[in-house]
C-alpha cells in the first residue's frame, strides 16, 4: 500500500514531537528563571513557547487567531509555571494535530485556503504549513536543549533525539 504525503509528514511531526517532549521533560530539573543573556527569554518562557506550538500554530494558520494581539493573549492563557503542566499543553496540542490530519483527504490537505495574519501573499495549504509546524518545534527544541546545556543540566545528543531516561 502506498503511503500518502499526509502520513509521511505526520510521521515526521510525531517524531519531532517525541524528541521535543523528551527535551521539555528534562527541563523539569532546570531553573526556569535561567537565561543565557539578559535580553533573551528565560528557560521557562522558551519551554512554554515550545509547549504551545502545536496548539497555537494551527490556530494562526486557520485564522482563529486573527492578529498578534490575539496570538499573545492565547499564549498568556496557555502559559504554565511547571514543566509537568507545560507537557500537558504540549500533549494536548500533539493530540489535536494528529486528530486533524489522521482523517484528512489529500484534496483538503493541498487546498490553498490558509492565510495567517502575518502572510501578505496568496493563501497556502496544509502541505506548506504542517512542515512549518515541524520546523518550528525543531528550532525551539534545539534552543531549549542549548539553554539546558548552558544552565548545567545534563543533556546530550541522546536527549536531543528523544532517548533520555525518564
Amino acid at each position: 500500500m502506498m503511503t500518502s504525503i499526509i502520513e509521511v509528514l505526520l510521521d515526521s511531526f510525531e517524531l519531532e514531537a517525541k524528541q521535543a517532549r523528551c527535551v521539555l521533560n528534562v527541563a523539569k530539573d532546570a531553573d526556569l528563571k535561567y537565561t543565557p543573556k539578559k535580553d533573551l527569554r528565560t528557560l521557562g518562557e522558551l519551554a512554554n513557547h515550545l509547549a504551545q506550538v502545536p496548539l497555537i500554530d494551527p490556530s494562526i494558520f486557520v485564522g482563529e487567531l486573527a492578529d498578534v494581539e490575539q496570538a499573545r493573549a492565547r499564549e498568556q492563557e496557555l502559559n504554565r509555571t511547571t514543566i509537568a503542566d507545560m507537557l500537558g499543553i504540549f500533549d494536548e496540542g500533539v493530540k489535536s494535530i494528529k486528530k486533524r490530519f489522521k482523517g484528512m483527504a489529500e484534496k483538503e490537505f493541498f487546498a490553498k485556503t490558509l492565510k495567517p495574519f502575518y502572510e501578505t501573499g496568496a493563501a497556502r495549504s496544509w502541505a506548506h504549513f504542517l512542515p512549518d509546524i515541524i520546523t518550528h518545534i525543531a528550532m525551539h527544541k534545539m534552543q531549549l536543549w542549548m539553554y539546558l546545556r548552558l544552565a548545567g543540566v545534563k543533556v546530550d545528543m541522546m536527549t536531543y533525539y528523544g532517548h533520555h531516561p525518564e
